[in-house]
C-alpha cells in the first residue's frame, strides 16, 4: 500500500499511533500518522528524520526534499546533516545549502542553526573506530583522553569556531607533561578535523603538526618492559619452586619462557586448541576485536609443544571439563595476567611477562648454536619488514618447535 497523492493521504486513518506508509517513487519518503488526526512526512535514511507536518508541508515539497536528500545520501552525508538540513530549510535548494553548510554562517548569525560541536563530530567518529580497536585498554584510551583533556576545553565549542591557538595552547602543557598522551590526543583531533572537513563544515584543517610542539617536548629515556638477562631464566623458575606461589601461575610462567608468548595469550590457551596427539598448541586467528587471547598480529599461530611441558600441563589438568589451561586457583576461568605479574615482582621489582620475548631474543643471538633472527622473530610472532618478509611464507614450525625445546631445556636445566 502506497500513499501516492494528496486526496489519499488527506482520506488516510491510521490504525495505531506512528504508523508509516511510502508515498512511492522509492525516494525514502513515507507519511507517519497518529490517532489524533496528526500527520508528518519522514525521510528513512538509517533512521526516520521529520521532514515537516502535513498539510504545511505539501506531498509536491515533501518529494521535492526528499529526492535530494536521497542524492546527498549517496554523496555520504550523514543523518545529523540531513537531520539539520530538514529543520532548517523549506525548499530543496535551501536544503542542499544547509547540509553542504553553504549558508553556515548565516545561520548561524541568526541564531537559526547552530554548527555540530567537537564533541558531537568527535562521538561521530569514535562510534565507528572503536569497533576496529581491541577491546579493553585500546578501547578504553581514546574516551579517556576526549573525557580528560579535550572535551573540557573543546566539547561543546562549534566545530567552525574552534581556532588553531587553541588546539595548540590545549595541547603544548599537555605535551611537557605526559608527551604520550599529548600524541594521542594531537592524533585524535587531526581525525575528528578531518571529519569536519570532509562534511564541509570547516574550510581548513586548523590543528597544529608535531612539529609544532618541538620546543615542549622533553627529551626522556625511554622506558621498555622490564626484562631479564636470559642468563637469569633459570634463576627465575628455581626460585619459583621455593615460593608460595600457585602451580598455575608457576607453569603459566614456564610456558611464557618456554613459547615467547605474550601472558594474555598464554593465560587464555584453552585445551581445545591443544592438539593431544601432537602436542600442537594453535591460537586461533583473530575474527573479533573482543576475544582475548589472540596474537597481536592477528594471525594463527601453531606451535609444537616440547613434550616435557605438554606433559607438566596434563599432570595439573585435574578437572576434564575445564575451559582453560591455566584456569585460577581461587575463581572461575583463567588465572589472571595480575596474578601473573605479582609473582614476577617478588623476584624482581622491574621485570615483566613482556621482557622474557626480549631475553628469548637476546639468547637466541648468544646460544651454541645461534638461532638465526628469521626463526627468532618468526617465534615471536613480529612483524617483519623489508627483505626479511620473504621469511613470512617459508614453513618454520619444525625450527620453531626445536627452538621451544632448546628453551625449555635451558630454563629447566635440562642437559641436552
Amino acid at each position: 500500500m502506497t500513499l501516492a497523492t494528496d486526496l489519499a493521504i488527506r482520506k488516510w486513518k491510521p490504525v495505531k499511533d506512528g504508523e508509516a506508509i511510502g508515498t512511492g517513487g522509492r525516494t525514502g519518503l513515507y507519511i507517519r500518522g497518529w490517532k489524533s488526526g496528526a500527520k508528518a512526512f519522514y525521510f528513512r535514511a538509517k533512521t526516520w528524520i521529520k521532514l515537516g507536518d502535513y498539510p504545511d508541508t505539501s506531498l509536491a515539497m515533501a518529494r521535492e526534499l526528499s529526492i535530494t536528500a536521497k542524492r546527498l545520501v549517496r554523496e555520504g552525508f550523514g543523518v545529523d546533516a540531513l537531520r539539520r538540513g530538514f529543520a532548517n530549510a523549506t525548499t530543496a535548494t535551501e536544503l542542499e545549502a544547509v547540509v553542504r553548510e553553504e549558508l553556515l554562517a548565516g545561520l548561524a548569525a541568526t541564531g537559526t542553526i547552530c554548527a555540530p560541536t567537537y564533541h558531537e563530530l568527535w562521538n561521530e567518529w569514535y562510534e565507528g573506530r572503536k569497533l576496529k580497536l581491541q577491546e579493553g585498554p585500546s578501547r578504553r584510551r581514546p574516551e579517556a583522553i576526549h573525557l580528560h583533556h579535550i572535551k573540557p576545553v573543546l566539547g561543546d565549542r562549534p566545530i567552525a569556531d574552534i581556532r588553531r591557538r587553541e588546539i595548540f595552547a590545549l595541547l603544548e602543557p599537555l605535551f611537557r607533561e605526559k608527551p604520550v598522551t599529548a600524541g594521542h590526543a594531537l592524533g585524535h583531533i587531526q581525525a575528528v578535523f578531518e571529519r569536519a572537513a570532509n562534511k564541509e563544515l570547516i574550510e581548513a584543517d586548523p590543528t597544529p603538526r608535531k612539529s609544532a610542539f618541538s620546543d615542549a617536548l622533553v627529551r626522556r629515556e625511554v622506558k621498555h618492559h622490564g626484562t631479564l638477562a636470559p642468563e637469569r631464566m633459570p634463576d627465575l623458575w628455581q626460585w619459583l619452586g621455593t615460593t608460595d606461589a600457585s602451580d598455575t601461575a608457576k607453569l603459566a610462567i614456564l610456558t611464557a619462557m618456554t613459547t615467547g608468548h605474550r601472558i594474555g595469550v598464554v593465560v587464555h590457551a584453552e585445551w581445545t586448541h591443544i592438539d593431544d596427539g601432537s602436542g600442537v598448541w594453535t591460537v586461533p586467528a583473530r575474527t573479533d576485536r573482543s576475544t582475548k587471547g589472540r596474537m597481536k598480529s592477528g594471525r594463527e599461530y601453531a606451535l609444537r609443544l616440547p613434550e616435557p611441558l605438554l606433559e607438566r600441563l596434563k599432570a595439573h589438568r585435574t578437572d576434564p571439563d575445564k575451559r582453560y589451561v591455566f584456569e585460577s586457583p581461587t575463581t572461575m576461568g583463567p588465572i589472571t595476567p595480575n596474578a601473573i605479574r605479582k609473582s614476577l615482582k617478588r623476584f624482581n621489582p622491574e621485570l615483566t611477562a613482556h621482557g622474557f620475548r626480549n631475553a628469548i631474543k637476546v639468547w637466541c643471538r648468544t646460544a651454541t648454536p645461534p638461532v638465526p633472527d628469521h626463526i627468532a622473530d618468526a617465534f615471536c610472532d613480529h612483524s617483519l619488514r623489508g627483505l626479511d618478509t620473504s621469511y613470512r611464507r617459508v614453513d618454520t614450525s619444525t625450527e620453531r618447535a626445536e627452538l621451544a625445546a632448546r628453551l625449555y631445556n635451558f630454563v629447566t636445566g635440562v642437559k641436552a
